[in-house]
């Protein structure tokens, strides 16, 4: 998990310049579509943006998640959240190689550690890293987002 903010993503310099051109676009792509909810495609390797809005919620209400064939980039575009992350998943999980809607989800994760994100904050979730997204930091709120899906094929 990496996190950071879109406006300061000079801070990275170690980070492939792919991601920060990506979570580029993907702001630009909210603010052009600001209210078209849904899928944006913005490349050509298959690397597309869903523009979602959602209310945090409890953590016991949440569920993580991981993923096996993209990356996401979670990026908080109005409000906050909680995002819990953890790198200890279960064997069972480890060994799928594909899964259905590439998501699988999970009650509970071994060593859940949490961030909390406010506006222009942005979470990097790999493969078979468990995140719990949509965790309300104290009372339920609003939240806007661009969460870019990044093929591992595009790196």
């Amino acid at each position: 998990m990496l996190f950071g903010n879109v406006n300061k993503l000079g801070l990275l310099p170690y980070v492939s310049t792919n991601f920060s051109n990506w979570i580029t676009q993907a702001v630009e792509v909210a603010e052009i579509h600001r209210s078209e909810l849904g899928r944006h495609n913005v490349d050509d390797t298959g690397v597309f943006v869903m523009l979602a809005e959602a209310i945090t919620e409890a953590k016991q209400n949440r569920l993580s998640e991981i993923h096996k064939e993209f990356i996401d980039i979670q990026i908080i575009l109005e409000g906050e959240e909680t995002i819990g992350y953890s790198n200890h998943i279960s064997n069972e999980a480890k060994a799928k190689d594909k899964l259905e809607n590439d998501v699988m989800f999970f009650e509970h994760v071994e060593n859940e550690q949490f961030v909390h994100l406010k506006e222009g904050d942005f979470a990097v979730f790999y493969p078979n890293q468990a995140h719990r997204p949509l965790c309300a930091t104290n009372d339920p709120m609003a939240v806007r987002k661009a969460i870019v899906k990044v093929p591992i094929s595009a790196l």
